[in-house]
């Protein structure tokens, strides 16, 4: 069984308007990049934790979900219920990386998942592509590419981009390979030993990139 939604006419019916614009903070920004670091060959999706306020969307937290390019849906509605249940109206969007470095389009799992979460919290949801090209550890572009919703397609949404002193710290910890230690739910769900919200792993993030938590 593959990703898929059908939604109630209410919601079929709904257009967002907005012009956000869209700033991932240091830690999530590097989880990410490291779910992407440890399944390079392979697609990944997660989920988004932040807040809004007025056009700003601030990105405080992520969750790993899975490394398939096409993943199932029954694993991506638990995982989506049991942060919806934790972070309720702080779930605000979805990441992704395609599974090859050249393709840079939307992934249409992606967008169904976005547009779940729209419906879920009743609030528009943010898109982050990562740019696979750019994984490299001394790249000083930004990785990440932000959409949002407009009528029926994704447009691409303003980004605030971290800088410098970032950059070197995202070094640091792609130099110290700590993708090794990541864990998404996929992986939860073959050992649930796996923590998915990674905890320690953000803990050491903070230590070896002195980000904020």
């Amino acid at each position: 069984m593959r990703f898929s939604f059908i939604f109630p006419p209410l919601f079929q019916n709904l257009r967002f308007q907005m012009k956000y614009q869209v700033e991932t903070q240091a830690l999530p920004y590097s989880t990410i990049i490291l779910h992407c670091l440890k399944y390079p060959s392979k697609g990944v999706f997660g989920l988004l934790i932040g807040n809004k306020k007025g056009d700003k969307v601030t990105i405080t937290g992520c969750v790993p979900l899975s490394h398939e390019s096409t993943p199932l849906a029954p694993p991506l509605e638990l995982a989506t219920s049991l942060v919806h249940g934790k972070f309720g109206a702080s779930l605000v969007g979805v990441y992704f990386s395609n599974s090859t470095p050249s393709d840079t389009s939307l992934n249409v799992y992606a967008t169904r998942l976005a547009d779940r979460i729209s419906n879920v919290t009743s609030s528009p949801a943010v898109l982050v592509q990562v740019m696979n090209e750019r994984l490299v550890s001394d790249c000083e572009q930004d990785r990440l590419v932000a959409y949002e919703k407009d009528g029926e397609s994704w447009k691409e949404a303003k980004t605030i981009f971290q800088g410098s002193n970032f950059l070197r710290g995202l070094q640091a910890v792609i130099r110290k390979k700590l993708y090794r230690e990541l864990a998404d739910f996929e992986n939860h769900l073959d050992n649930p030993e796996f923590d998915f919200y990674n905890t320690n792993l953000s803990n050491k993030l903070v230590q070896v990139a002195e980000f904020r938590s």
